[in-house]
């Protein structure tokens, strides 16, 4: 009986060490960087419409008889921008004429310059420009937008019609949904996430006002939606995103009502169910905004 138990102790245990290893990935230097850190072969996603995973943050190709319009451009680094435009090279010569930026963080913003050097207008919101100017991570990228504006924006060009609409504040203070209506596409960016949703408080982010993006981009007449990373998306999907984080919220102010503090609140606040767990930096800025300090 004890030689069983041992035998059947030992065999967990390597089976839970095995498990773990594989679980971390190769050692470094070896096998490879990891998933997601180099640029992806590119995807059709609807005609005229492609989408490269990898590198930063997902990046969008719409194909118009006239030239391309992008939608984000990656992380920083001339070997993403080559990436990029090899992929975007094996479906069309034209030019990228239009990019659009759905946030200023540097995955999404990284190679603007080289766009605006072979020739794009980089349209983005006047928030985008001011945080992408302001924040340490992004002030010293180069490639600002070259056209901006103030809350909802439609480009017409090469028979195509793209919608950039600001809904309010949430992953940071300048998120734009870049909006293809005749596609039934939305690009979401970082609105939708797989893993723990961050606020980026320091530069505009609001765990209040998430919803009202989300809330705005159901009024859409979408089919797909398309998240900063991962899959594509349901309008299913991005509504059950948005009322699981509206219960966080609701969670959150019911738990400050009954008397939380700002040090209490992440030991109050149920998430288990949701999926999700969060620092004590997001729960104290959750609580500043629910508490209005």
């Amino acid at each position: 009986m004890v030689r069983t138990t041992l035998s059947a102790t030992l065999a967990v245990g390597l089976t839970l060490t095995a498990t773990a290893l594989l679980a971390q990935g190769p050692p470094a230097g070896r096998g490879g960087p990891k998933a997601g850190q180099t640029v992806e072969k590119i995807r059709q996603l609807k005609p005229d419409l492609y989408m490269i995973t990898g590198g930063g943050a997902n990046t969008l190709i719409r194909v118009t008889p006239e030239g391309l319009i992008v939608v984000d451009t990656k992380n920083p680094g001339d070997e993403n921008y080559n990436r990029v435009m090899e992929e975007i090279r094996s479906v069309s010569n034209l030019p990228v004429k239009y990019v659009f930026n759905t946030h200023h963080h540097p995955d999404h913003v990284g190679t603007n310059q080289k766009f605006i050097d072979a020739g794009a207008t980089v349209i983005a919101l006047d928030a985008l420009k001011t945080h992408m100017a302001s924040d340490p991570r992004t002030k010293d990228i180069p490639g600002r937008p070259t056209q901006t504006f103030a809350k909802d924006y439609t480009l017409k060009f090469g028979g195509a019609t793209v919608e950039a609409h600001s809904y309010g504040r949430g992953h940071t203070g300048d998120d734009t949904m870049v909006y293809f209506p005749d596609l039934k596409v939305v690009m979401v960016s970082d609105q939708i996430t797989d893993a723990n949703p961050i606020v980026d408080f320091a530069n505009g982010g609001s765990a209040v006002e998430w919803t009202q993006i989300l809330d705005g981009v159901l009024k859409l007449d979408f089919e797909i939606a398309i998240p900063g990373r991962g899959e594509p998306k349901t309008r299913a999907e991005v509504k059950a995103f948005r009322d699981k984080f509206a219960t966080l919220v609701s969670r959150a102010s019911d738990a400050i009502k009954a008397g939380a503090t700002r040090d209490t609140l992440a030991s109050q606040v149920k998430t288990d169910d949701l999926g999700w767990m969060f620092n004590a930096a997001f729960y104290g800025g959750l609580y500043d905004e629910l508490t209005k300090k």
